[in-house]
């Protein structure tokens, strides 16, 4: 039943939100509004037990549309792995794919508060939120947030900031209307995915440059795997965020659950970056992932990244530990990512 109203919900929304858009907006104000942009990465991999890859991992186009009304799109398509080289074949396109990985429309409600309707990154830490090449420290992904829960929800959320004595609480309340409809490779399918997070910033009460750079986030989640007499699964995690000086400290932790109470899979990471000299930081991080029926994985990542510009990433990293998970293959990654 509330999956049907929730389906309901969205379609009269977008609907609502275009004809509102195009009625009070002059044809010539309303193409201003749009943008265009996107990033990309490229990796030279040189792991322990495979043979050296140079990939193209993706092309991220970006279009959003914002004119100061109460009403905001967003969309991002990606091509995914579109080339890469290997000794043997040598350059293939093989495996690439077209992704959807968002669209949406914003309504604001008012100053706390905003509606979104449509494919929108599942709001559970910070990495899934931000894990665009350009954004992040390293080139690899920490496990954990690829494998417990869903990357993308379709359907709706409440969102916004309320302020108070220099800080702020962030809220992310969302409900799955429509499941994912084609399936991405290894990636398995959730339904009924439902959650909150919430997330206090500036706990610290600095001031300066870093006021919004101490977080800590609580996150809440329950769906189930798209298949058959699957378990639903209830999720709790932790993450946040710290930085002074020259450095900054990220984590996440998360536990998943059956209704019974049965572990279905735990995992966590944390990560430092250092500010060494001309931009250059120094990137430690230690992560552990368990799930029931595979393989335990504990790793750690060594590396340096240079900030070449404010829209550029050059990274150097080595991967170790244990071999589970070779999709994320232990060795030696060399990548460069841009935002334009």
């Amino acid at each position: 039943m509330v999956t049907k109203f929730l389906r309901i919900a969205v379609s009269l929304i977008a609907v609502l939100v275009w004809r509102h858009s195009l009625a009070d907006e002059a044809p010539t104000d309303f193409w201003q509004g749009f943008r265009l942009g996107g990033y990309s990465s490229v990796d030279l991999r040189i792991p322990r037990t495979e043979t050296t890859q140079l990939r193209l991992n993706e092309i991220s186009m970006i279009l959003t549309w914002d004119q100061n009304t109460r009403f905001k799109f967003f969309g991002e398509l990606e091509l995914e792995d579109p080339i890469r080289y290997q000794r043997r074949p040598g350059w293939t396109d093989q495996g690439s794919y077209l992704d959807l990985e968002r669209l949406y429309l914003d309504y604001n409600i008012n100053e706390q508060s905003n509606l979104r309707s449509g494919r929108f990154l599942t709001p559970i830490g910070r990495w899934n939120q931000l894990h665009a090449a350009p954004l992040v420290w390293t080139a690899s992904r920490p496990l954990v947030t690829k494998t417990l829960f869903p990357y993308a929800t379709n359907g709706a959320m409440l969102f916004g900031t309320v302020g108070f004595n220099e800080r702020s609480l962030e809220y992310q309340v969302y409900a799955e209307a429509l499941k994912d409809q084609h399936k991405d490779n290894d990636e398995t399918i959730y339904r009924e995915m439902r959650g909150a997070r919430i997330t206090l910033n500036n706990l610290l009460h600095f001031s300066g440059e870093n006021a919004g750079l101490n977080a800590i986030g609580l996150n809440i989640a329950s769906y189930q795997e798209d298949r058959p007499n699957a378990p639903q699964f209830r999720l709790y995690g932790l993450d946040f965020l710290l930085a002074f000086d020259r450095w900054e400290l990220l984590g996440e932790a998360y536990t998943r659950q059956t209704p019974q109470g049965k572990d279905a899979g735990h995992g966590a990471y944390l990560q430092s970056a250092y500010m060494m000299v001309d931009d250059w930081y120094w990137i430690t991080r230690v992560e552990t992932l368990n799930v029931p029926n595979n393989a335990d994985a504990d790793r750690w990542v060594l590396g340096v990244t240079k900030r070449v510009k404010p829209n550029q990433l050059l990274k150097l990293e080595f991967i170790g530990g244990s071999d589970a998970y070779e999709e994320v293959p232990r060795g030696f990654t060399a990548s460069f990512a841009v935002m334009f």
